[in-house]
């Protein structure tokens, strides 16, 4: 176990089934991705989330200081605060490529694309939808059809290609949507050239195995016109869902910080990143050492807490308190891998070790007793163990400090 390989390194120590060749040679992977991150279109739609305009900056500059290099700044043709928002980014002359969306008012996109070139712009989402209930709401028609979409797609892409801009099909609700329909309305964007074509799960509603499937029957449609997924996490896979699009090719991720968004909220950029990076080798460009503070960030400017047990970013995610896990804690510069897949600063946290009901076994006092030179016979372990055991009726743990301070009462008393 002393020679550094992609799954046992001095940062991290996974399974080395992840890259066995049997395992690999059924995926379609990418060398690079792209995050594309919604924290603050797709983030502000978490019920109750408002940033100011200084707030946004804050989080744009934090992200693209983690590697962040594409952004969705959100619908600003219709809303004033996201078009200040795409516009001040290029002002700023942050190294990162804006993209926004034209709204479900077919009416007004003519000046909804030139207000998005006025804001520089880089790439125009045209949103197409294909399920005839969403289509029956956003037009108030009963009876239309996807192709009356499908028919708008040259004559938008040209309109946006004529005023300046590049274009970007978003395909609304792909998941549910009719997949000879989805198709055609692919190739027809293709054939008009929009620059990437963005797949949404728009309520979340794609198993793992159909996720693979979509990608694997579109990827070589799209061949080398880039192919991005758009993951809502109603029923919790919203990263199993995007990894498995990367699994098959896809190059781009929207992600939002947090797992912030409506409903249940979207993809998880800190899940999403470390597993590519660490279980699949694939470049992020993403800094991990700087998710944790990105988090708390975007924790305290949304003013949404975190869940303790949040993947990389929880407060629990490197607390030990069961006794083998402390035991593996306390020995941590020989043992440290064996109750932790990687290491807390890969991501920007520390380790921290507590003392409650689960770690009375005895061992683990040992090894602390040990390591202050103290007597580690078993009458003395008992005393410190007996002493715990009061304690713990009152309190539900303790810190290692406060350990050792009951250590040195109980050993002199």
């Amino acid at each position: 176990m002393n020679r550094e390989t992609k799954w046992f390194n001095e940062k991290w120590w996974i399974s080395p089934f992840n890259y066995l060749e049997e395992v690999r040679t059924s995926l379609n992977l990418p060398e690079k991705v792209y995050v594309r991150d919604s924290t603050i279109r797709e983030g502000e739609e978490t019920p109750g989330v408002r940033y100011t305009l200084g707030e946004k900056i804050q989080i744009v500059e934090k992200l693209e200081d983690i590697g962040v290099r594409h952004i969705d700044c959100g619908y600003i043709g219709k809303v004033s605060d996201q078009w200040e928002l795409a516009s001040k980014l290029k002002e700023l002359g942050l190294h990162m490529q804006t993209y926004c969306h034209l709204s479900s008012n077919a009416a007004g996109w003519t000046e909804e694309i030139k207000k998005a070139l006025e804001a520089r712009v880089d790439f125009i989402g045209f949103g197409i939808v294909l399920t005839e209930w969403q289509l029956q709401l956003f037009s108030g028609i009963e009876e239309i059809k996807p192709e009356v979409m499908i028919a708008l797609i040259p004559t938008v892409l040209k309109r946006i290609k004529k005023l300046g801009g590049k274009a970007i099909l978003d395909c609304v609700d792909a998941t549910r949507s009719d997949l000879p329909t989805l198709v055609k309305a692919i190739e027809r964007g293709i054939k008009h050239g929009v620059q990437m074509v963005m797949l949404y799960d728009t309520v979340g509603a794609c198993n793992i195995p159909a996720i693979s499937y979509l990608i694997k029957t579109l990827r070589p449609i799209t061949r080398e016109i880039p192919l991005g997924i758009h993951v809502h996490d109603d029923f919790g896979l919203g990263t199993a869902s995007t990894i498995a699009a990367v699994e098959q090719g896809a190059t781009f991720m929207d992600l939002v910080v947090n797992k912030l968004g409506d409903r249940a909220g979207n993809t998880s950029l800190e899940e999403v990143v470390v597993a590519l990076e660490m279980l699949y080798g694939i470049d992020t460009g993403i800094d991990l050492s700087k998710l944790y503070d990105l988090s708390k960030l975007v924790e305290k400017l949304s003013r949404v807490p975190l869940p303790p047990n949040k993947p990389v970013v929880g407060s629990n995610t490197f607390v030990h308190e069961s006794e083998l896990h402390v035991m593996g804690a306390l020995k941590k510069e020989k043992y440290w891998m064996c109750f932790t897949p990687y290491k807390p600063e890969v991501v920007g946290q520390s380790e921290k070790v507590i003392f409650g009901p689960t770690t009375l076994h005895g061992d683990a006092i040992k090894i602390k007793l040990q390591q202050m030179g103290h007597d580690t016979s078993q009458k003395q372990v008992n005393k410190i163990l007996s002493t715990l055991q009061a304690i713990f009726k009152e309190k539900n743990y303790i810190t290692e400090i406060e350990l050792e301070g009951i250590i040195k009462k109980t050993i002199t008393s």
